[in-house]
């Protein structure tokens, strides 16, 4: 007589959670969100679809939990180079090469956070998802602040006045220039136009460095220049 299977422990059901997930990711970034289905989850896995129920309401709850681990993964890296021990200049290049090492080793869930058009915060206000949504958003949210606080602290001892545009908008640059740079590499797009895409990596994440210590070193010019770009 088959005995019936014991109920999975509390950490069983985890770690069969986060293979749903691992699934669900590999599943978007070859397929697309929108052919994302528990059907195409529950074959890979080979159990029910029904199954897949018991741990997820759905797609969109895998979407929000894909780009959550995500945004926790990329904050770590950042977290690190912010308590660092070091000067501004050490803590500053630590989380910049933070974001870079997460892009480049994790392309998966980079694509899925900053590149694939998966469904984001404002595309589920007003369904259900929302409140998961909003977690997700708070915890993309968190890597933006850190970096910014970061900036903050360097502005001030640099005789700026913690302007909370300028900081934003230092911010936004650092973050748009790196999203260059991380996704020509991942793309392969850099092998097209020099054989180290590695070393032109490091340069210009180096120079992107450099560009935002200076603007902390002369914040009132840097300032002037950003608005006058408005």
């Amino acid at each position: 007589m088959t005995l019936p299977r014991a109920p999975r422990t509390h950490l069983e059901n985890q770690q069969f959670k986060d293979r749903i997930i691992d699934t669900a990711l590999r599943l978007v970034v070859d397929g697309g969100f929108k052919n994302l289905s528990m059907r195409r989850i529950a074959s890979k896995l080979k159990i029910s679809a029904t199954t897949i129920y018991n741990y997820v309401s759905g797609k969109d709850e895998l979407n929000l939990m894909i780009r959550m681990r995500g945004f926790g993964m990329l904050y770590k890296r950042l977290e690190r180079g912010y308590r660092a021990n070091g000067g501004f200049e050490e803590r500053i290049g630590g989380m910049i090469r933070g974001y870079v090492d997460f892009g480049i080793n994790y392309p998966a869930y980079y694509d899925i956070m900053f590149s694939l058009g998966t469904p984001k915060y404002l595309d589920y206000v007003g369904t259900r998802m929302e409140p998961v949504a909003r977690k997700e958003k708070d915890t993309a949210l968190r890597c933006f602040d850190i970096f910014s606080r970061m900036f903050s602290e360097y502005l001030l001892a640099h005789g700026g006045d913690g302007d909370d545009d300028f900081i934003g908008f230092v911010t936004a640059k650092a973050w748009s220039d790196l999203h260059g740079i991380v996704s020509l590499y991942n793309s392969r797009v850099l092998l097209e136009i020099t054989e180290d895409g590695r070393f032109l990596l490091n340069r210009r994440v180096n120079d992107i460095i450099l560009t935002v210590l200076d603007s902390g070193k002369s914040p009132g010019r840097a300032a002037e220049k950003s608005k006058k770009r408005r």
